[in-house]
C-alpha cells in the first residue's frame, strides 16, 4: 500500500505523513524520520518523510509522492536523521536525492527541525 499524506493542521507541528505550507514551518520531532522542503510562492513547503508507516517500508513511488507535494519548489532541502534513511533504505534515499538533484542536505539526526525563508533560500530552524 502506498503511504497516504494529509494536509498537516498546524504547519508549526507537521506530523508523519503530514505536509504543511505557510512562511516558516516545523516538524514534529524525528527519531529517524527526514523532512524534505522547498520555496514556492514565497513560502516553504514541508513534507514528514517516515521510513515506514504502520505496516509498508517506504519506496521510490512514496518518496514519488511527497516529492510531488513540493509543486515543484524551488530550492529543496532534505533535514534530518539521514544516515538512518541511508542505513535502513539507502536506495530509496538516493531516489530521493536524485530526483531533487540539487538538494542541500542537513544530516542533524534526531531532534525537532522546520525551515523559514531568509534571503531567498531556506534557513533550518531547530527547536531543543
Amino acid at each position: 500500500m502506498p503511504y497516504v499524506f494529509t494536509q498537516a493542521t498546524d504547519t508549526e507541528a507537521i506530523a508523519e505523513r503530514e505536509w504543511g505550507k505557510a512562511d516558516e514551518i516545523m516538524f514534529t520531532a524525528f527519531t529517524s524520520c527526514i523532512g524534505i522542503m522547498a520555496i514556492k510562492d514565497d513560502q516553504v513547503i514541508g513534507v514528514h518523510l517516515t521510513l515506514r508507516d504502520d505496516t509498508n517500508a517506504v519506496t521510490n513511488a512514496d518518496i514519488d509522492t511527497a516529492i510531488g507535494l513540493l509543486d515543484g519548489g524551488a530550492y529543496p532541502v532534505v533535514i534530518g536523521a539521514i544516515s538512518a534513511w541511508e542505513a535502513s533504505a539507502a536506495a530509496v534515499y538516493q531516489h530521493l536525492v536524485d530526483t531533487l538533484h540539487p538538494v542541500e542536505q542537513y544530516g542533524y539526526g534526531d531532534g525537532t527541525f522546520g525551515g523559514e525563508i531568509v534571503n531567498g533560500r531556506i534557513q533550518p530552524r531547530y527547536v531543543a
